[in-house]
């Protein structure tokens, strides 16, 4: 009994290996991490409180309050270290994150370098994460965070991959966002895993009208969201639906991001 105990273990441990995590507990940006802001001077933080919130256990930030009405921040990022996953089995990516909005719905992108190019897996406009009131200095507090969870980094793996988190305030002058408890998970795929990724299937591709997606694993409220090749947001739905009606977007290459509130999916299809 012992010996089969230690081997369960031992595979919980190698399909669940932890190779990147980034926790932003300190007061200042961890070693190896940039930002670059191409649109003004002013740029992420690290911490436990900026201008208008505070995260009691510290975390990556980008105060569009604090950065002023007259700036427009469209491009603000976040750029982690240099991450070999080239011999990491299945690599997936979680974070959590939170957003506050003034009018427009501002967004966090999250992008990889797969090598050649800066490829988008993660996109969020709107309000995100429980926010609430400190009456003792009348800032607001983050309580909760959303999370994404294992967003699947396999098609994007190598010796130099690198992640950005992308702050866009849509130029409104708005509040700002939170990244928090960054991880990278590696190891075997398990079946469910297989079970999801290989049977979620996009089709007909090429497309000309509706896209169907058949798979079990779509729920009501998970989010499929269509990029166009430069990254950009072009048509988003929410739930399972019979289709999804793509006939409006011009011919060429996109992206579909498949989110089942287990984990993030990627397909790439052909609009005709």
């Amino acid at each position: 009994m012992k010996n089969y105990l230690l081997f369960l273990f031992l595979i919980y441990g190698v399909c669940n290996a932890q190779i990147f995590s980034e926790d932003f507990n300190g007061n200042v940006l961890p070693s190896g991490w940039t930002t670059n802001n191409p649109n003004t001077t002013y740029n992420w933080g690290v911490g436990t409180q900026n201008g208008f919130a505070s995260f009691p256990s510290g975390a990556a930030f980008f105060d569009d309050d604090d950065a002023g009405p007259n700036g427009i921040n469209t491009n603000a990022r976040l750029i982690s270290p240099v991450i070999n996953l080239s011999a990491v089995s299945n690599p997936k990516l979680s974070f959590k994150y939170a957003n506050m909005i003034y009018d427009l719905d501002s967004t966090l992108k999250v992008e990889v370098f797969d090598g050649t190019s800066w490829v988008q897996v993660f996109i969020h406009a709107g309000d995100a994460g429980d926010w609430d009131i400190d009456f003792n200095t009348f800032m607001y507090v983050v309580t909760s965070y959303d999370t994404a969870t294992n967003i699947d980094l396999t098609p994007y793996a190598n010796a130099n991959f690198q992640m950005r988190f992308v702050y866009d305030d849509v130029g409104d002058y708005s509040y700002g966002v939170v990244v928090d408890d960054i991880v990278i998970t590696s190891g075997l795929l398990g079946t469910s895993d297989v079970s999801v990724a290989d049977k979620m299937e996009v089709y007909p591709n090429p497309v000309k009208d509706f896209v169907h997606i058949q798979s079990g694993n779509l729920k009501f409220d998970s989010r499929i969201t269509v990029l166009d090749m430069a990254g950009r947001k072009v048509k988003s739905f929410i739930g399972e639906a019979d289709g999804y009606n793509l006939s409006d977007l011009p011919k060429g290459n996109y992206l579909i991001l498949i989110d089942n509130k287990k984990e993030i999916i990627s397909k790439k299809i052909i609009k005709e």
